[in-house]
């Protein structure tokens, strides 16, 4: 699986897209102080809740320029406020902050009025929180044949209502363009607007109405597991007669659905299914079938392309129960025209049988960091067990030890609950200590607060099995394990229990004392008094 990235997708799989040189985010005229709302709208307004498909012309920068590309399939709720607006999400395409636009409705019309607040960023050079905002803006061109967008006198971006419950731009050449305010003024005294090189023109927004594949109640529902030459994740199966129905074809919407038909040793999966909203990216989310090839210039470059094909197919093994690619597939933001979310070549689909008493992975490739500031730890962390079996992360964690010691970390539920804890959960990510790769959930950063030298780390993998027992995996290093007489001496510690006072097994250690026991590879154990305040 590929993730295809908007933004420079005309590298990867050719996109209707054009670099507009002549056009830089920098800002070139001002003007006097419109209507300006500081207040950004972080929470759906109260009101009656539609969804629309976008498609425009959007703006990206890239360095000092500007590209655009037609965008195709992007989503945008509206809300019929109770208070007598509407409101509009997400209405800068390509920067994705799924916050809320108001707009008044003048007859067939709605009407953003001024500069409304965009979004709140941190400016890190000035130490202060920096609002961007949106803003209708137009093309002005200097003596030098270049060109921004800055924003137009009256300050009204419209929008035309059909009868069908579409909206149009009413001025196609007009953005709704993100920009920031600058303390500086021009050579007139106006106020400077700067573009930041995002917004979207000649928008059309039509309500969405894709239908998601069910499958028939009652139907039997098995797990097997997708594999595309580089990650392993699980899919649920179901098969009635000639349907065959699995879910999971999309890792960002795994919950949702596609139908094919069985015949002649093949499953036949028609493109156009609808999948759903992906909220990570904003973008509505279809099954196609895709032809690849490859593209050689003048230059020898290869460029590798995509053409949507009227189906994906699999050859079917039902006796061992597996699925192998025949024609791939794409995660497409229309039914009909190409322009790929992700795209899929290489894949297996099939049961496993996995050993229950099969010990996680290794972590592997560790790397430390250290510098004025902080420290951190870097790692791989399959999650797979040494027989090559697919594991549910939901029940894999792992611990880090800084020269034997086990640490301890505070870890956030979806509550908001803090737990001090030894096992991370491994999809865990905070955005601040702990860091798993958008792109492969194996790529860990830990951030590290370690009051001493650090002569080793050590990290492994623990795994709740089908039985509900603790599986270990052998412990990884970065560092010598023998350079510090620590905790066992070096020795790799294959499972570690807690005990309260009374003497009673506990999962964690509570707050106050508790027991820690650990039995090593060699047969050994020792145990010690851990105070957790």
């Amino acid at each position: 699986m590929n993730r295809v990235f908007t933004a420079i997708a005309m590298g990867i799989l050719p996109i209707a897209s054009m670099l507009a040189s002549s056009i830089s985010y920098a800002p070139h005229i001002g003007m006097r102080a419109p209507q300006v709302n500081d207040e950004v709208i972080y929470d759906q307004p109260e009101g009656e809740l539609s969804w629309l498909d976008r498609t425009c012309d959007g703006f990206v920068t890239v360095a000092f320029d500007a590209t655009h590309s037609i965008i195709r399939g992007s989503v945008v709720q509206r809300v019929d406020g109770e208070d007598g607006f509407v409101y509009l999400s997400h209405m800068a395409s390509e920067y994705p902050v799924n916050t809320w636009t108001r707009f008044q409705k003048e007859g067939n019309t709605l009407v953003m009025e001024g500069v409304q607040a965009l979004y709140v960023e941190y400016d890190y050079d000035y130490d202060e929180e920096l609002i961007v905002y949106l803003a209708p803006m137009e093309l002005v061109v200097d003596e030098n044949n270049i060109g921004s967008f800055v924003v137009n006198d009256d300050c009204r971006y419209v929008l035309n209502v059909g009868e069908d419950g579409s909206l149009t731009s009413a001025d196609p050449d007009m953005i709704l363009g993100v920009c920031v305010h600058t303390l500086n003024e021009d050579i007139q005294g106006n106020d400077v607007w700067l573009w930041k090189g995002f917004g979207d023109r000649n928008v059309s927004m039509v309500p969405a109405n894709g239908v998601p594949v069910s499958i028939p109640e009652g139907i039997e529902v098995v797990n097997w597991v997708l594999n595309d030459g580089d990650m392993n994740s699980f899919v649920q199966v179901a098969i009635e007669g000639e349907d065959f129905y699995i879910n999971g074809m999309d890792r960002s919407l795994p919950d949702s659905w596609v139908k094919g038909k069985i015949a002649d040793g093949k499953v036949t999966f028609p493109s156009g299914q609808y999948l759903g909203a992906d909220m990570e990216i904003y973008y509505y989310s279809y099954f196609c079938g895709a032809d690849f090839s490859d593209e050689v210039d003048e230059d020898g470059k290869v460029t590798r392309v995509a053409s949507l094909a009227d189906s994906s197919v699999f050859n079917y093994d039902a006796e061992t129960g597996s699925l192998t690619l025949e024609r791939g597939y794409v995660i497409n933001s229309t039914p009909d025209k190409l322009f790929p979310l992700y795209f899929y070549e290489n894949v297996k689909i099939g049961m496993q049988n996995r050993d229950p008493e099969a010990a996680p992975s290794a972590p592997y490739g560790l790397e430390y960091y250290e510098d004025d500031w902080d420290s951190s730890v870097w790692f791989m962390l399959p999650n797979t067990d040494v027989n090559g079996e697919i594991l549910n992360v939901e029940n894999l964690y792992y611990e880090i030890y800084v020269n034997g010691e086990l640490q301890y970390f505070d870890i956030e539920d979806k509550d908001w609950n803090v737990e001090n804890t030894s096992r991370i959960p491994y999809m865990y990510d905070d955005w601040m200590d702990f860091w798993v790769a958008s792109d492969d959930p194996r790529d860990h950063t830990v951030y590290l607060y370690y009051d001493g030298e650090v002569e080793y780390v050590g990290i492994r993998s623990i795994y709740v099995n089908e039985n509900g027992e603790d599986v270990y995996s052998e412990m990884a290093y970065w560092g010598d394990p023998d350079s510090v007489n620590s905790i066992g001496d070096g020795k790799t510690p294959v499972s570690v229990k807690w005990y309260d006072l009374q003497g009673r097994e506990i999962k964690n250690p509570v707050c106050g004392v508790s027991v820690k026991v650990s039995v090593f590879s060699d047969g050994t154990t020792s145990s010690e008094k851990v105070i957790v305040r």
